[in-house]
């Protein structure tokens, strides 16, 4: 071993022609030995230079290393990254057992084991560059350690596309934004998104972090998700999620992720509050307003962007109209207005009474949030109606009416499912396919108010009367009661020919899940089946040729 390091130093110092000068590690760089090497590079990531005091490239790199450790020396405290350095002349075997070959070799390990291998320019920026992506990478943040003093977390800074596991999980999403894909090795939609997913982190480097978790590895990951489908794309910032519901195309998904990590406070007027349908949060504030506050509620419209509008407005009479004074956050839902009370610098405090808030008594249904509604097991009380029509504002006064009474005496109520009814709008303008495929409605006869059952996909069509129910609180209520005491006969929202077409699919994707999971029994059953098929077509040859085949003649 002795003979095979010096053999080894020899080699690399050949690579490196020697020099009579010394190469001393800084005080932010520590210099390690055998003894404690495996030690100190086993916990968090360290970036090791491997060196020689006679090397003149390990010279000319020593004023730039000493550099980039000093100006990173908070890493180890706050992210869990370190700088170290080895001398191969006096550490020749520990060198040999890391596969040094010349001098200087810089080498990144996470948690003992060599995470990557550095071979680009040895200049401040690009060392600084890399150190940034890997601290990022393989950040492991103490617990007494607050985001404050973490600083910056560089984004995606190679463009590509991170996998993420339980290990990894939680340490790195903590540190968005982060666009996420929930999928499964089996699932043929996933395949088909990949090259547009690996396309997408190369777009958003620098911007939006890119990340993607097998579920069949990570089951509780996803089963904390609520995945349900595959892929699931969410994004994560602040501690909440976003489900992505759209096409998925370079240009929507990469829309969706970029529109989510800046501000997404609108300006608002007095005579825009006319037109405000579900929720909309009014921040009201003026010269003298505290930027702390201005900032916290910008951070507030990127945690819950697509969600829910927050407004703002320096207008002393639109403050007067709302009766506050600045600075103010208001929210204004079911043709109400409520004032949050607490301090407007707690964080903490004002995203719980957002949280809270946020969720209107009856919802418009749109392209993003309609999949949310419709689509999750539960019962909604569905309004469809023509905006057009002279007569839907005043129906949907009607149904905001009625759900605030059927909230108001909901304790006496014998709910669905022990659930609360979820009252919802609908165009029906814009969804008139939908609305005649699954309620056999025409536009002629809105406005209509149903009640769907989405987990069994199915509706109650009339009153107990037979005819449909009037837009009116006090005939919703009595209809909403005779659902709840089982008087009404629900009808089915799928036809037939689209229940055989879903039974199809459903055993397609389980034959396919089959096959991802065990390939090999796959394999041997198609290719029992390709030879059952060949003796059955061998075996019809001779009626095939009784019914008129010609036989080739030789």
């Amino acid at each position: 071993m002795h003979f095979r390091s010096i053999l080894s130093a020899a080699i690399a110092i050949a690579v490196c022609p020697s020099s009579l000068q010394g190469a001393d590690s800084s005080m932010a760089s520590k210099r390690l030995t055998a003894s404690d090497f495996a030690a100190h590079i086993a916990e968090g990531a360290t970036f090791v230079k491997f060196c020689s005091p006679e090397c003149k490239h390990s010279l000319k790199l020593a004023p730039t290393w000493d550099q980039l450790a000093e100006e990173h020396k908070d890493w180890q405290r706050t992210k869990g990254f370190k700088f170290v350095e080895v001398d191969c002349l006096t550490q020749g075997d520990l060198c040999e057992n890391n596969e040094v070959v010349s001098y200087p070799t810089l080498r990144l390990f996470y948690k003992g084991k060599l995470a990557a291998k550095y071979t680009k320019t040895r200049s401040i920026e690009a060392l600084s560059e890399f150190v940034a992506a890997m601290a990022a990478e393989y950040i492991n943040v103490p617990l007494n350690i607050s985001a404050e003093e973490v600083g910056e977390v560089k984004i995606n800074a190679l463009g590509q596309v991170v996998t993420l596991d339980i290990e990894s999980y939680a340490r790195r999403t903590q540190f968005g934004p982060w666009v996420i894909e929930y999928y499964a090795p089996w699932c043929g939609h996933c395949k088909a998104l990949t090259p547009t997913y690996e396309q997408l982190a190369a777009d958003l480097k620098d911007k939006v972090n890119v990340a993607k978790v097998d579920c069949t590895q990570n089951e509780d990951i996803c089963t904390k998700e609520g995945v349900r489908g595959y892929p699931t794309i969410k994004l994560h910032q602040h501690g909440q999620s976003i489900e992505y519901r759209n096409q998925r195309s370079l240009e929507a998904m990469s829309e969706f992720a970029l529109g989510a990590i800046v501000p997404s406070v609108k300006p608002i007027s007095l005579k825009d509050l006319d037109n405000i349908n579900d929720v909309a949060f009014v921040y009201i504030h003026d010269t003298q307003t505290n930027p702390k506050i201005t900032a916290l509620i910008e951070k507030q419209s990127q945690i819950y962007y697509e969600h829910v509008s927050i407004h703002d407005s320096d207008d002393a009479e639109l403050a007067r109209h709302l009766s506050v004074s600045s600075p103010a956050l208001v929210v204004l839902k079911n043709n109400r207005q409520y004032q949050y009370q607490g301090s407007l610098t707690d964080p903490v405090a004002v995203q719980a009474w957002i949280a809270k808030s946020m969720k209107p008594l009856v919802i418009t249904l749109t392209n993003q949030n309609t999949g949310t509604v419709l689509g999750q097991p539960g019962w909604v009380i569905l309004g469809l109606f023509d905006p057009s029509q002279p007569t839907t504002l005043a129906a949907r006064r009607e149904l905001i009416e009625t759900a605030q009474k059927y909230h108001d005496t909901i304790e006496g109520r014998a709910l669905l499912d022990d659930k609360p009814l979820q009252f919802a709008i609908l165009d029906a303008t814009k969804w008139e396919n939908y609305v005649r495929g699954a309620f056999n409605l025409e536009l002629s006869q809105l406005p209509v108010v149903l009640v769907i059952n989405s987990r069994g996909e199915t509706f109650y069509p009339f009153g107990l009367d037979g005819r449909r129910v009037p837009v009116d609180q006090e005939a919703l209520l009595a209809y909403i009661a005779d659902i709840e005491s089982g008087l009404l006969l629900p009808k089915s929202m799928v036809s037939t020919a689209q229940k055989f077409v879903r039974q199809v699919q459903r055993r397609v994707q389980g034959l396919t899940k089959f096959a991802g999971q065990h390939p090999m029994i796959a394999m041997a059953v198609g290719i029992a089946f390709v030879l059952a098929m060949m003796r059955t077509i061998a075996g019809k040859r001779p009626e095939e040729e009784e019914e008129g085949k010609d036989i080739k003649q030789e």
